[in-house]
């Protein structure tokens, strides 16, 4: 249950907490909008604020860790100055407990950031490029994945054209078993959750391991060579796939335009695990796993140098704030430039994104460790 202390120390902490959400996690979503504004002028302006609000989930998770910081100086700072922890420790209330309610505060938000990532932000990332889409083309994203082979857990999947229904024009599906290629050719087709139907198919499987063989008759190795040929007898016959991604989830993957990556938690440690995936897909799955969960235990680990820092510079509002900043620009550096090592493969990936968090967390418990000596 919550003391009196507990109670005044998180009416101190939350203002500041909401403030620099809602500073940063703004700013950060303004920086999404900024490069796309040319494509986006005349866009009916409840569609744009829509838009912006779809951004603000992924925003929020990046910027969460950086607010905490923030309110962890202005407040920690507040009551150092004004001598109120001293009079705490004069009460038998000893520093480290005081400094509990923001640990706690740390890790609700390192939950809650987490919990997002899983279920929130990819979610909204998939919407934020279909939106994006509709404002600029007055269409879906399927446009943009003409002509491409798009990866479909063990299927490559390639159209030509997509009509403004969504309706998929002249489609080809292939997947390949050793030697063997099964090719799938419709008219058309549309996505039905993470099915695609198609109509006007026709399936062919071919063994090209028979055109090794040596045969006089040039009968033979075409038998050998087509192990199936068959189509539909009526051209309204549906055929309907299992896929592993629906439209939305193809459209944000690789339809372009710099969006973040829309997949959960799970889905990423499942794409890093993937055998069937290139190894180069398979390691940018498993780097940008551990980026997210980096950034959702730096919401903890940060203040391991915000607490350090709060008592000792943390004298007024523009010092907290130009703390914050610094403590915002060696986080974010050594965070982005952990996770391209890692990518590259100079670091390995369980280390790389977590360069900014773990060492952060070092410094600040070394600080920590001479602020209680001192």
């Amino acid at each position: 249950m919550l003391s009196r202390i507990d109670r005044y120390l998180i009416r101190e902490a939350m203002p500041p907490f909401v403030f620099g959400l809602l500073l940063y996690g703004g700013l950060a979503a303004v920086s999404a909008v900024l490069p796309r504004l040319q494509w986006i002028v005349g866009t009916p302006l409840l569609d744009l604020a829509w838009w912006i609000v779809l951004l603000l989930p992924q925003a929020l998770v990046m910027t969460a860790p950086i607010a905490l910081v923030l309110a962890v100086l202005l407040s920690f700072g507040r009551l150092g100055t004004d001598q109120e922890l001293t009079a705490m420790q004069a009460g038998a209330v000893p520093l480290r407990r005081a400094a509990l309610v923001f640990v706690v505060l740390g890790a609700v938000a390192a939950a809650s950031s987490l919990a997002a990532s899983q279920w929130l932000v990819p979610r909204a990332n998939m919407a934020v490029v279909d939106v994006y889409w509709r404002l600029t083309a007055d269409r879906s994203g399927l446009f943009r994945l003409l002509g491409q082979q798009l990866p479909v857990g063990e299927l490559s999947l390639t159209f030509a054209q997509a009509t403004r229904d969504d309706t998929l024009l002249d489609v080809r599906v292939e997947r390949w078993d050793g030697d063997v290629l099964t090719l799938i050719r419709a008219e058309r087709g549309r996505f039905e959750d993470e099915a695609l139907v198609l109509y006007g198919h026709r399936t062919q499987r071919l063994d090209l391991a028979a055109l090794d063989g040596v045969s006089a008759e040039a009968s033979e190795t075409l038998r050998a060579l087509v192990r199936l040929d068959a189509r539909g007898a009526d051209p309204d016959a549906p055929l309907t796939l299992t896929l592993s991604l629906s439209q939305d989830e193809l459209v944000a993957r690789f339809s372009g335009g710099g969006f973040e990556d829309a997949r959960s938690l799970s889905d990423l440690r499942a794409a890093s695990l993937d055998a069937d995936l290139p190894f180069g897909q398979r390691r940018f799955a498993a780097v940008l796993l551990q980026r997210k969960l980096a950034e959702g235990v730096a919401n903890l680990t940060l203040l391991l140098v915000a607490v350090p820092l709060s008592l000792s510079y943390a004298r007024s509002r523009g010092v907290a704030f130009g703390l914050s900043l610094v403590v915002t620009l060696a986080w974010y550096l050594l965070l982005t430039f952990g996770q391209l090592m890692a990518q590259t493969g100079a670091l390995p990936v369980w280390l790389g994104p977590w360069a900014g968090t773990v060492g952060l967390a070092l410094v600040g418990t070394v600080m920590l460790l001479r602020l209680r000596s001192a």
